[in-house]
């Protein structure tokens, strides 16, 4: 039992070398690349006419708030909100269309023809299909949710890139919480390091763009190629459609951008990056991130395959790479207890085996160091200030997260969805936005 333990320590002291090593590749790779400053004002274009599609189910509560708060800060006529509703949610729909009646020249209403709740990517389909048939369709679609604050700058990007890209992607950050917060708080460094270095990598080696669901925009070239050649833009029964288009869009030979745009400010950036509140409650976090997990990890393997460039490979290995790693932490950290409290003996390794596993320990701990000061960073070009202690004491709490989470998407592949074949249930998450738009992001 004890040679067994050992070489199973062995082994997911190996995997997590692995992954380490593929993490700190990215954050080297990042380094290197250029940022592009963002100059607002300076040179500006037109803003084409241009669509923000939010679809909607139960968001009565904030439908209103969010509107009118973003309508507020988007003094960009040519810029209108598409609101997708369901007949049978009569709360949302009595408040889409009382927005509609206040605000005629920025807000429609688009009601569903299926009874909710369908999907994300049925009810964003319907709105394309319906918006579409008219001759008066917007140059650009942008996409986002009932809780997004939205960055007015946001729209002269988008017209700055679409001449030359089809699908553009902002970056999107969570909204700066509070202390105690613990859960929702990990979303702060995880998206920022995520979108101030693995997307800016994607970009820069010309990898597949995945769209986050929000700060999306698609253009009408695009749009009219996916309703003439398939009847849709997004792929039907997923749950991760939007991650799918964008790499549907490249092998499409629509050429994507991340458009990471950002200027210098007192402390940090100020980044054109679409700002949300993510879940604060345990088990909204894992039902949210069990989504992300099976949608992206197991879905997109089913529903996309391996096709593409090398760079294109090696970004799905990293997309899927959690199905596995998200369990080697607490595994390592269990077998290491059990190595302190002598129930497991090293003493007895050959030389070799010996010194393969202390310098495997030895790039463990290293690398933990590199991607703590990794996360200090991101968070700090984001948020402007180092979380030195709050990421220490919230790094164990997402990774209890991502575990329990990738558990449930296992469970997932092996049940409800039967290997993937199977659509599986919209499981939709509880949106919540700042009672202040006006000072959300200060």
């Amino acid at each position: 039992m004890n040679d067994f333990l050992i070489i199973v320590l062995l082994v997911v002291s190996l995997l997590i070398n692995l992954s380490s090593f593929d993490d700190i590749l990215i954050d080297m790779l990042s380094l290197g690349i250029r940022r592009v400053p963002f100059r607002p004002g300076t040179d500006s274009v037109p803003i084409p006419k241009t669509a923000v599609f939010i679809a909607n189910w139960d968001e009565a509560d904030v439908l209103g708030r969010m509107v009118e708060g973003n309508l507020r800060r988007i003094d960009i006529p040519q810029v209108s909100l598409v609101l997708g509703v369901y007949p049978n949610d009569t709360e949302t729909r009595r408040v889409a269309e009382a927005l509609a009646a206040a605000h005629p020249d920025r807000v429609r209403v688009i009601v569903n023809r299926l009874t909710g709740p369908t999907s994300k990517g049925q009810m964003l389909n319907e709105m394309f299909a319906q918006v579409f048939s008219d001759e008066g369709a917007p140059e650009l679609v942008v996409l986002h949710d009932s809780e997004d604050v939205i960055d007015p700058r946001s729209f002269e990007v988008y017209a700055r890139c679409a001449a030359k890209y089809d699908f553009i992607q902002v970056p999107v950050f969570s909204l700066t919480r509070e202390k105690g917060a613990r859960v929702a708080s990990t979303y702060m460094e995880e998206f920022a390091e995520r979108h101030t270095r693995e997307l800016v990598v994607r970009n820069a080696v010309g990898a597949a763009i995945p769209s986050a669901g929000v700060g999306t925009c698609l253009t009408r070239r695009l749009i009219r190629h996916f309703l003439e050649t398939r009847g849709q833009v997004l792929m039907s029964g997923t749950v991760t459609e939007d991650y799918i288009l964008g790499i549907e869009a490249k092998r499409a030979g629509f050429r994507p951008l991340f458009a990471s745009v950002s200027a210098p400010a007192s402390e940090g950036r100020d980044f054109v990056a679409t700002r949300e509140y993510f879940p604060r409650e345990l088990e909204a976090s894992i039902k949210q991130r069990t989504r992300w997990v099976y949608g992206i990890a197991f879905e997109g393997m089913h529903k996309l395959g391996w096709r593409g460039d090398p760079w294109d490979v090696y970004f799905f290995l990293r997309d899927r790479k959690g199905m596995i790693t998200n369990f080697l932490p607490p595994i390592s950290l269990a077998l290491f207890a059990l190595v302190l409290l002598g129930a497991v003996d090293l003493k007895n390794l050959t030389p070799g085996y010996e010194q393969l596993f202390y310098w495997s320990l030895t790039f463990n701990i290293v690398a933990a160091g590199f991607r703590y000061a990794a996360r200090l960073t991101a968070n700090y070009q984001v948020y402007g200030t180092f979380h030195w202690l709050a990421i220490a004491i919230r790094w164990p709490v997402a990774i209890y997260i991502n575990m329990v989470a990738t558990y449930r998407a296992w469970k997932i592949y092996f049940g409800e969805s039967q290997l993937g074949t199977v659509p599986i249930v919209w499981s939709k998450t509880d949106h919540h936005i700042p009672d202040d738009f006006a000072n959300a992001l200060r």
